[in-house]
């Protein structure tokens, strides 16, 4: 039953504020795509909250001060990019060509200029990230990259990409790696939600040398290694609930 609302709710909630705000699309500056995102990225995080799986961020002094970075995050539930916008609206998003197809979501992405790579393109995504380093390098934005490309399932991993690599290195910023256990709520893209603490968990920023290898390979541990922590935390606080008292 809690699935069913929140499910319903999210659902409802996406639909009328994108029915809502349709006419901002008519505007040529960003700025109203990117308030009615974070607006509905917000309403999503309080709505997960009152659905039993509050929201926590950790790690938040290694982003404070920092300026604009690249925060490359474990990519679990269709609601990991929601979670990040909650807390900063401005983030620039990388995004597969596939997030388009939604009715809607595709317009308000191309207007608050998110970087859109193709997902079936292989090494020739590159060009799309090109694009989104000349926008990125103008406008000061810190942005958001799930290194796997791809929803992976909890206690899994896929393989993790040289774009991220690619981004920090064009754009001279340090990477911010992103630990989560948000499928431990709720999975993928699975019509389910289990009652969980979330945690998104903001890990020391490491800088994308020439090697790729070797800062792939250091990625790739510290988000793998600290999600599945936090993957352990979010199953040991559910059976704590779920044990009788005495």
């Amino acid at each position: 039953m809690r699935a069913h609302i929140f499910h319903i709710g999210f659902w409802a909630m996406a639909g009328t504020l994108a029915l809502l705000f349709a006419p901002i699309l008519l505007w040529s500056s960003r700025a109203p795509a990117v308030a009615a995102i974070g607006l509905f990225a917000k309403l999503f995080r309080g709505w997960l909250g009152l659905c039993g799986a509050p929201v926590e961020y950790r790690g938040l002094e290694h982003v404070e001060g920092l300026g604009p970075a690249i925060f490359a995050a474990k990519h679990q539930s269709y609601g990991d990019g929601l979670c990040h916008l909650a807390r900063n609206k401005d983030l620039a998003y990388v995004i597969g060509d596939h997030m388009l197809r939604f009715p809607l979501v595709g317009l308000y992405l191309r207007r608050a200029e998110a970087v859109v790579v193709d997902d079936a393109a292989g090494r020739r995504a590159g060009g799309a990230l090109d694009e989104g380093v000349d926008r990125l390098s103008a406008d000061g934005r810190s942005a958001l990259i799930f290194p796997e490309g791809g929803l992976s399932p909890v206690g899994g991993k896929r393989r993790y990409r040289r774009g991220v690599w690619k981004l920090a290195r064009a754009l001279d910023r340090p990477v911010i790696p992103v630990a989560t256990n948000l499928g431990c709520a709720w999975p993928e893209m699975e019509w389910a939600l289990t009652p969980r603490p979330v945690v998104m968990e903001f890990l020391p920023p490491i800088r994308a040398g020439e090697d790729a290898k070797a800062f792939m390979t250091r990625l790739e541990t510290a988000i793998e290694s600290r999600t599945r922590a936090l993957e352990a935390e979010a199953h040991a606080a559910a059976r704590q609930s779920s044990a009788p008292s005495r």
